[in-house]
This record gives structure tokens, sequence and C-alpha cells, in this order.
């Protein structure tokens, strides 16, 4: 067995055995890197208790279709947080997120971290205090020189109160590494990460730039006819659109009631893009 699967081995066997988890669950966003880990744990033996997806409302289609599919056809329970609805709502509402860290962390709670906390009290904790949840996923740290700061620890807790615990399977492999294990192991890719390089499961305008808009909407010209008459609406009631910073005197006003930057797992490869 190859040095990087040894590190995934030791990563996930030292979370089992210091945390003696009540539940282990796979989060799966679709793309090259998440397919890596859960399918490592596969090879390494870690029984998996159920699979999270989480569905944001802006991200590709194709890529919640991607993993439905293989939920299907996945021993483990299959388990979806729906968010979609509540970008529409939120924006409508208020306006888009604006851009930028801040932004990017209410996003962040809103269409993904409230979506599987719900999942995870109402499946696996129900009401129980105590019970240690190791949470999966495909988080590395060689990503770029903000995450080799991020992700030195591969196994962290959501916040000191919280009995979540983020386990980075493959925090020490390299792309290629994982693109490798996938093409060894025929392990069907996500056609979305093939097109535009990253999984497009949340695009809400906080962290993505023009290019990737324009990118992404040339391969799934419906999401961008969607994004494109969002936009227009959120424009004509607030004055400014996706992937734009929202007046001063705004942002100056929100900044208190927005939760403040902190770890976001789900989120890592958009905050250090977007810091690159």
């Amino acid at each position: 067995m190859t040095d990087h699967l040894e590190q995934s081995r030791e990563i996930v066997m030292r979370a089992m055995s210091d945390l003696v988890p009540y539940a282990t669950i796979m989060m799966l966003s679709g793309g090259d890197d998440s397919l890596t880990a859960y399918h490592v744990a596969h090879k390494l033996g870690v029984h998996i208790d159920a699979i999270i997806h989480i569905n944001t409302g802006t991200g590709i289609p194709e890529t919640t279709q991607f993993v439905n599919r293989l939920g299907e056809v996945a021993p483990e329970r299959y388990l979806s947080a729906d968010a979609s609805g509540a970008y529409e709502r939120y924006t409508m509402r208020k306006g888009f997120f604006g851009r930028g860290l801040i932004g990017h962390s209410y996003a962040y709670h809103l269409l993904k971290a409230d979506g599987f906390r719900k999942l995870i009290s109402q499946h696996f904790r129900q009401r129980v205090r105590g019970r240690n949840i190791l949470l999966l996923n495909g988080a590395r740290q060689h990503e770029s020189e903000n995450r080799m700061f991020t992700m030195r620890e591969s196994i962290q807790r959501e916040n000191k109160s919280s009995r979540n615990w983020w386990v980075n399977v493959i925090n020490d492999w390299t792309k290629p590494q994982c693109r490798a294990f996938l093409e060894e192991h025929e392990i069907a890719r996500n056609p979305v990460t093939r097109n535009i390089c990253r999984s497009g499961e949340c695009m809400c305008g906080t962290m993505q730039n023009d290019d990737e808009r324009r990118e992404a909407a040339f391969f799934y010209p419906e999401w961008g006819a969607w994004l494109n008459d969002l936009e227009r609406a959120v424009i004509a009631k607030h004055g400014w659109g996706w992937g734009r910073e929202m007046p001063k005197s705004l942002k100056q006003e929100k900044a208190g009631q927005m939760p403040l930057p902190g770890f976001q797992p789900m989120c890592v490869g958009c905050t250090n893009h977007a810091n690159n």
C-alpha cells in the first residue's frame, strides 16, 4: 500500500481510537476530492453509517444528480440536506450576500451548515448529549498556501462546544494523487468536475468570479439562465448583482448581523481559491 494511503489509514484510525464515534458520516460534495476520500475510506475498510450531500440550490444541478445516483447504489444510508429555495428567498428579501469572507460566512450557514446539522441531530444525536460524530471529507492541505495553514490538523472540532469532528481523510494527498487513485480504480468522476474543474455544488457568488460564472453557464446554460433571471430581479429590487460588493453603508449595517468567519470545512476550496 502506498505511503499516502498509509497516511489516510493513520488519520482515520487515530480519529476512531481517540474519539470513539457514535456515527461516522461521509460528507460528499461530488468533487474529485470528496469522491476520492469516500473510496479511500472504503478501501481502508472504514465503516460509514451514512453519506450526506448538501444541495445548496445555487450550484450546477447535475452535480447533485451525480451524487444522488451514487447514493442510490451506495451500501450506506444516503441523506440529502436540501437548501433549494433558501437562496432565492434570501436574495429577494435582502439582496445578494456581497463578496468576501463575511458574506461567505453568512451563505455557508444558510446554505450548508444549518441543513447538515439538522440532519445529524434528527438521525444521529436524537437529543442525546455527548455523541461524537465523525464527518469524513476530502479537504486537502496541499490545495493552496492558505490551506497549508488552515488544514495543518487532519482532525478538527467544528467549534469549541460541538461534538462534530471533521476528519480530512486525504489531508496529505495532492491533486494528481487523487486523480490517479480515481483512474486506477476506474471510479466514475462527476462530469461537472471534468468540465469546470470544480464540483460546482455552490455558486453563491461570494467567492466565485465572472470568468467562473461564464464557464459554468457555457456548459450548463439552464443554470446560467436561472442565475440571470434571479439577478435581474434582485438588482431591480436591491441594486447590486451576483458577485458584487453590496453598498458600503448597507455592508456596515449588516456587519453586526452576520456570523464571524470561522472554520468552514465544506467551503475551504472556495475561500482558498478566492484568496489566491
